[in-house]
């Protein structure tokens, strides 16, 4: 007799719940109720950013012939080349548009760099003796 009560409430209260998970949500929920059929329905501004690259030219001279290593905040390692000893070596270094600086390590040296110009120079000096 317990089990024909236990059973009836299970399916009652499974029934209650089958019933309010399919109920559909309402209206007024306070989430606006914009439908996106089309790309001509999206409203973009004029001024709006589409690049998720940039270009940026480096020009650096060396003392010494060594090893130059650029790497992001994150430790990912973008470029590496040897400099030779007071000659310029130039390349274009092509990151995400969102990164705005990036550290350059060369002989035991590190330079930060803004990269918020499309061309940056720059002359590693000694360090002494």
């Amino acid at each position: 007799m317990k089990t024909s009560y236990l059973k009836a409430f299970t399916v009652i209260l499974l029934s209650f719940v089958y019933l309010t998970a399919c109920d559909a949500p309402s209206k007024s929920g306070g989430e606006s109720q914009n439908t996106i059929n089309s790309m001509e329905d999206l409203n973009i501004p004029a001024n709006f950013d589409w690049k998720t690259q940039k270009d940026i030219t480096f020009k650096l001279r060396g003392y010494q012939t060594g090893s130059v290593r650029f790497i992001s905040q994150n430790g990912t390692e973008y470029h590496r080349a040897n400099l030779i000893e007071n000659g310029e070596y130039s390349f274009k270094l092509t990151v995400p548009a969102y990164m705005d600086h990036i550290t350059v390590v060369y002989r035991g040296q590190q330079k930060d760099f803004n990269l918020n110009r499309s061309v940056i120079a720059h002359t590693f000096e000694s360090q002494g003796s």
